[in-house]
């Protein structure tokens, strides 16, 4: 390697941009993916490095070593001191490695490959450290590794539910020990910092959890907007307000605040204040076996994510639990609202946030149940033969933002059903790159999501009619802006179709790692 380190490195002999200088906003992009993989196959080579180490200077003394500093400690120390890291961090980068050539062999390929990105190597480690026997974690490895090989994207909840799912799968027993010794180990404390602060920290099931975060920040949005403190110093106020039973106030100081007023102490209580009341309403997907008590299928927590069918029984005690049987029956269901064909019905929106269990933006870990259900192509209220239905193959789940920037920008979405009946999304930027969306939702917990059937849309066009195109004279005068946007996206999608219909004939062949571990 030159003097210069990486820096000195020929950009061009390892597929990078040699001049960035007015390059296409495309090629900039393609050439910080590719940069990308090339920090996954780096990192692959630590790891690498690291799992070798502990082989020449662990391996041959780990059996009967028994001394303070031990042969695993002196060589994360060696490490430690070389990459000026602490020598927790080390010996967390050695048991990384370690795991990756012993456990996780596949899963190292797909690092190496650039399949995976390093931040979510930590995450796969520990949720499959439970796994204990030989054949189980060839089976998981084999499992996440083709996950991660699928055309798509990742965010650190997918990767996680991804392989909650199959470690759930492949040994429940190891997870409900995991489980009860979570539940067990819960505790309240408080740390002292710096300046008359402290933190108070506490550990509980997610589900009482999450119903604590909504009401703290119910409470401490219940304020006008001449209240001058941050959202994050309400947040620690009404958490104290709620837990010691003090009134909630605006801190505005104006006679006209049109903030939600508390009660006088000394009066009975004649308006509830956001966040204050005894309900919080949580959703949880699972099969019907489950809820019988019949089923080994993970759960789904919304807002949290996978869960054990034992963690289950315990939501199942909790008083006001209903369930809320979706497919069950043979017959179609409606798709949208009997008064209003644009608005989905309950049954559609329960299925398609279930379905997407995030936002369906790539990377975007949004809860589905707090997210928008959008039109993927856009419903037109004039005439709504004219397509834009509300069907489960043209909605899906979209967080606020990415919601409106798809309406106010010119970035499009689409998304299509394969032969396997996973429904496939994709965001085009405004130059015309398409990034894959999620590889992992909810149809890879509940296979059955994909059976469920709903009746035609109310305004669908009949099978062998034309494009409105076809059939209606060309314009006279030019199209309103939003109509061109809309023409556009339809151009695009259609575009996209027949770009995955081509990939689906003539599918380009991943390469076979089974046989030759990274390490």
């Amino acid at each position: 390697m030159a003097d210069g380190g990486w820096a000195g490195v020929d950009a061009g002999s390892v597929g990078l941009l040699t001049d960035h200088a007015d390059a296409p906003v495309n090629s900039l992009l393609d050439n910080m993916v590719h940069a990308a993989a090339g920090q996954a196959f780096l990192e692959w080579a630590r790891y690498r490095d690291a799992g070798e180490l502990h082989r020449q200077l662990v391996m041959p003394e780990e059996a009967s070593d028994r001394r303070t500093f031990d042969a695993l400690m002196q060589c994360a120390a060696r490490i430690a001191v070389t990459h000026a890291m602490s020598q927790g961090a080390a010996e967390r980068l050695v048991d990384t490695a370690v795991a990756l050539r012993d456990r996780l062999p596949k899963v190292a390929a797909c690092l190496r490959d650039g399949r995976l990105a390093p931040r979510y190597v930590r995450t796969i480690v520990e949720r499959t450290d439970l796994l204990i026997d030989r054949e189980a974690q060839q089976i998981v490895d084999g499992e996440i590794a083709a996950a991660l090989r699928r055309r798509g994207s990742w965010s650190p909840s997918r990767i996680r539910d991804m392989v909650d799912r199959s470690v759930y799968r492949v040994d429940p027993d190891a997870v409900r020990a995991r489980r009860k010794a979570a539940v067990d180990a819960r505790g309240f404390w408080i740390e002292r910092l710096e300046d008359g602060m402290a933190r108070v920290e506490a550990t509980s099931t997610a589900e009482k959890a999450i119903q604590v975060s909504r009401r703290v920040e119910a409470l401490a949005r219940a304020v006008c907007s001449n209240d001058d403190r941050t959202l994050a110093a309400r947040k620690s106020d009404a958490h104290f307000c709620l837990v010691m039973g003090v009134a909630w106030e605006c801190q505005c100081g104006n006679d006209d605040c049109d903030a939600p007023k508390v009660p006088d102490s000394d009066a009975p209580g004649t308006r509830d204040l956001p966040g204050t009341g005894s309900h919080m309403t949580l959703h949880v997907i699972c099969d019907l076996e489950t809820v019988a008590g019949d089923g080994e299928t993970p759960c789904f927590l919304d807002g949290y994510g996978v869960i054990s069918p034992a963690h289950l029984d315990d939501l199942l005690n909790e008083p006001g639990l209903t369930v809320s049987p979706i497919g069950h029956s043979d017959d179609p269901i409606a798709g949208h609202s009997p008064s209003n064909p644009y608005r989905p019905s309950t049954a559609l929106d329960t299925v398609v946030r279930a379905r997407s269990l995030y936002c369906d933006v790539a990377g975007c870990d949004r809860a589905a149940w707090v997210c928008d259900i959008d039109h993927t192509r856009e419903y037109d209220h004039e005439n709504p033969c004219n397509g834009g239905q509300t069907c489960p193959g043209n909605t899906g789940s979209k967080c606020r933002f990415h919601h409106n920037l798809k309406t106010h920008t010119a970035f499009l979405d689409d998304q299509t059903t394969g032969r396997d009946g996973r429904t496939e999304r994709v965001i085009i930027t405004p130059e015309g790159l398409t990034v894959p969306g999620p590889a992992f939702d909810g149809t890879d917990l509940f296979p059955a999501l994909k059976d469920i059937q709903f009746t035609a849309p109310e305004h669908a066009p009949p099978t062998d009619a034309t494009t409105p195109g076809d059939t209606e004279p060309e314009p006279t005068r030019r199209r309103p802006r939003l109509a061109d946007k809309h023409a556009r996206r339809q151009t695009e999608r259609e575009h996209n179709r027949r770009l995955r219909e081509a990939e689906e004939q003539a599918p380009n062949a991943e390469p076979d790692d089974d046989d030759h571990p990274p390490f």
